[in-house]
């Protein structure tokens, strides 16, 4: 078998895609099996509705295995419940980035509402300066953002709509990051969390309370 990576660069997504999509179809040609494998839900925010109609144009019509999507795996790997009975009765999905790098139309404020931002952090402090003028969300609604989500550099960092973008520049955090805002944020976590990495204001490691990283789950599972 034959592995190749695609090099998915700010600015060269494009050209890396078509590049798959000559892979996959060299590959075809050939006769062998192709593998499409994606992180996630290629299906949300992703491309895999395209790539399934670009691959029937071909003549091949894909077997699609589903993924879980981030948007529901990621906020609780760090301690944090997409709903819970009376604090959130709706979750609301978003990205961070339209068509042609434009901003996505801003989801109103509710309270039993949680809002999970993909492909965000880029531009968390725009994003948050918005949510408060624009959509009214009050400053002190909570905010978490789940940093490499199972991962053993896991990093759950949490503030508010007014502290999050400095806290996430403070610890320098990078994509991939799934940001979560609304009152669920911190119903799990307890200061216990906190006192993990030394009482740091705004940083859990390894997600606290809930099963969450790799090395976790090998030694709740005894494996």
């Amino acid at each position: 078998g034959e592995v190749r990576v695609a090099r998915k660069y700010p600015g060269c997504a494009e050209q890396a895609q078509e590049e798959i999509y000559e892979w996959c179809k060299g590959g075809l040609r050939e006769g062998r099996h192709v593998v499409r494998l994606k992180i996630g839900d290629p299906f949300v925010f992703g491309r895999g509705g395209e790539e399934v109609l670009e691959f029937r144009k071909f003549g091949v019509d894909p077997v699609v295995i589903p993924g879980v999507s981030a948007a529901f795996s990621a906020p609780l790997l760090g301690s944090i419940p997409v709903t819970h009975r009376g604090i959130s009765n709706q979750v609301v999905m978003c990205t961070g980035y339209g068509r042609d790098n434009t901003s996505p139309d801003l989801i109103r404020y509710h309270e039993e509402q949680t809002v999970v931002f993909l492909m965000a952090v880029g531009r968390l402090r725009e994003l948050c300066r918005n949510l408060v003028s624009k959509a009214g969300y009050p400053k002190d609604t909570p905010v978490g953002i789940v940093e490499r989500a199972g991962c053993p550099e896991q990093r759950t960092v949490v503030g508010t709509m007014d502290t999050i973008a400095d806290l996430a520049e403070r610890y320098d955090v990078k994509p991939p990051s799934t940001i979560v805002v609304g009152e669920v944020v911190n119903v799990l976590l307890t200061e216990e969390d906190y006192d993990s990495f030394g009482g740091e204001e705004g940083v859990v490691v390894g997600g606290g309370g809930v099963i969450s990283g790799v090395a976790d789950w090998q030694s709740y599972f005894g494996q």
